[in-house]
């Protein structure tokens, strides 16, 4: 036999679901308390280089050469000197040939 519920209680029933949702979309989009409101600003890139480093190079090498530069303390730095290098080196032949 089914139970009869009232038109009162189902607006009740109603009610607290909606309420219980609202509540869970105001506490679940809520600011973190804790949060750090500089970390929601725009990130400015400083450096005392002559040029910033904002642009980036890809390329494949061996596993084994890729273990040794990861080996090396501050290694992007080591990779940066050492293309630098090479590209004065190819400047210098350059302006040698002419």
């Amino acid at each position: 036999m089914p139970s009869k519920v009232s038109a009162t209680h189902k607006l009740l029933i109603y009610t607290y679901v909606v309420l219980g949702f609202n509540l869970y979309l105001y506490f679940s989009t809520m600011p973190n308390p804790k949060g750090n409101p500089e970390s929601l600003k725009p990130y400015k890139l400083t450096t005392d280089r002559a040029e910033p480093l904002i642009a980036k190079l890809t390329l494949r090498v061996p596993q084994s050469m890729m273990d040794k530069i990861k080996s090396i303390e501050n290694y992007p730095e080591f990779c940066r000197q050492a293309l630098q290098e090479a590209l004065d080196k190819l400047d210098q032949s350059d302006d040698e040939q002419q």
